[in-house]
């Protein structure tokens, strides 16, 4: 059997650009959305993404190369491409939800930092009990601020101290300690650095962080910075130094 190589690339080309849309489309929500930003880079999101949409996009137009063939019967190709788009988005459905599960619902202010939390770090019985609506639920566009309120009771702290020390749930992930990030300015400002620290102690990201700077629409004298940790370490928060609220986050760790 002769095989005609030219119409199963033209095949296969035409099925690699549907595949390319709809990952484009896939990417439009995972990347302005759910992991806006750095938050992509610095909690894994492109490295998930890539993984998942470079599987679906390769493999598809891969098959359509082996197995088109005009000469089959428009029955027999309706069903190939029937079982193939259907593994296909059975895969981008499953990568889109295991993302879904890891994007980012809440920045925490705790301690001395901003803390990064996960869809997937919360469980329905403790967001229940949220002090206030917006705690009881889960964002899906991109994470609420709030700030930690730590127990009074001596028996509940030292339980959370300990939980955390031994690699438990700390308070940032039990939203009943979650208040207005805005009620916890004066503590937020008092853990704020300037921006001349940070761009003193990363002389190898100074290009960098200075573009970044002069891409927010403040003065750099408004702005200050505050060290996050998320699953994979530490990075930096740009902050309104008025209102204490980030506007750009960096992916660079902190140095002190």
């Amino acid at each position: 059997m002769v095989i005609n190589w030219r119409e199963r690339f033209i095949a296969a080309g035409i099925h690699f650009l549907v595949t390319l849309l709809l990952a484009a489309l896939a990417a439009a929500l995972i990347f302005y959305v759910w992991f806006p930003g750095a938050f992509a880079t610095m909690i894994g999101g492109t490295t998930l993404f890539l993984m998942v949409v470079g599987i679906d996009v390769a493999l598809g137009p891969l098959i359509s190369l082996i197995i088109f063939n005009s000469k089959k019967p428009r029955r027999e190709l309706v069903i190939d491409y029937t079982v193939i788009g259907a593994v296909q988005i059975a895969a981008l459905v499953y990568g889109v939800f295991t993302l879904a599960a890891s994007r980012p619902v809440f920045v925490v202010f705790h301690g001395e930092r901003l803390e990064i939390v996960r869809a997937i770090e919360l469980e329905d019985e403790d967001l229940a009990q949220g002090v206030a609506p917006e705690f009881r639920s889960l964002s899906w566009f991109g994470p609420r601020l709030a700030a930690v309120e730590m127990p009074t009771n001596i028996e509940e702290r030292n339980n959370l101290v300990f939980s955390a020390a031994a690699g438990g749930k700390d308070a940032e992930k039990f939203p009943k300690y979650y208040r207005a990030y805005r009620n916890a300015h004066e503590q937020i400002a008092a853990r704020s650095r300037t921006l001349d620290t940070l761009q003193a102690s990363q002389s190898d990201r100074q290009a960098e962080i200075s573009n970044a700077i002069e891409s927010i629409s403040l003065p750099a004298g408004e702005l200050r910075w505050l060290p996050v940790r998320h699953r994979f370490g530490y990075a930096v928060a740009i902050v309104n130094a008025k209102t204490m609220e980030p506007v750009k986050y960096l992916a660079v760790e902190p140095k002190y």
